[in-house]
């Protein structure tokens, strides 16, 4: 991935967060697992704490539909 080459950590997050929203509106649950544990483990390091609670927030929503 070219932000990752490039040092573009916030980005790289952000990508993965896009994506894991996207496969679980499409039912792939996990894949969206995976990106999600990216995401948030990426924007824990960067102490980047908005963003942080919004994939805690899709993460919920994910545990959501399993339930």
């Amino acid at each position: 991935m070219l932000a990752q080459d490039l040092g573009m950590r916030p980005i790289v997050a952000h990508c993965h967060l896009g994506l894991a929203q996207f496969h679980r509106r499409t039912d792939k649950r996990q894949e969206a697992q995976e990106h999600l544990s990216a995401a948030v483990s990426m924007f824990r390091e960067m102490d980047m704490r908005s963003w942080l609670e919004q994939a805690e927030t899709e993460l919920g929503k994910l545990r959501d539909v399993r339930s």
